[in-house]
């Protein structure tokens, strides 16, 4: 009998851990639990992995469990690297802006020539 009661609970954990459901919203590009607020009746049942190969990330307020490419994905990312730059703009006085952007052309919300 106790041979069947842990044949039982491997199978179990084996079917959780291998099933696991996540919910992608129509226009959202993170996974989610289904108990999480921005989860809602027209959202898509996921499978974990299926999830990740279509490049989704975990959300941050539910935070769902992350597979092992997750994992690694993370753990490959740079330390301390800015996603900021110094803005090329000119103050009044000539000198260099000291405003620090992430706008793909290296000008701040001040001294950007599309605007």
């Amino acid at each position: 009998m106790n041979n069947y009661l842990k044949l039982i609970c491997f199978l179990l954990f084996t079917i959780s851990v291998k099933g696991q459901i996540v919910f992608k919203t129509p226009s959202g590009a993170k996974y989610h639990l289904a108990t999480c607020r921005m989860v809602n009746n027209v959202s898509k049942e996921l499978d974990l992995n299926d999830a990740v190969e279509k490049g989704l990330e975990p959300c941050k307020i539910c935070n769902p469990p992350k597979s092992e490419k997750v994992k690694t994905l993370y753990q490959n990312k740079a330390k301390g690297t800015s996603t900021t730059v110094q803005c090329k703009g000119k103050t009044r006085n000539g000198t260099r802006c000291k405003h620090r952007t992430s706008i793909a052309n290296g000008y701040c919300f001040q001294h950007n020539p599309d605007n």
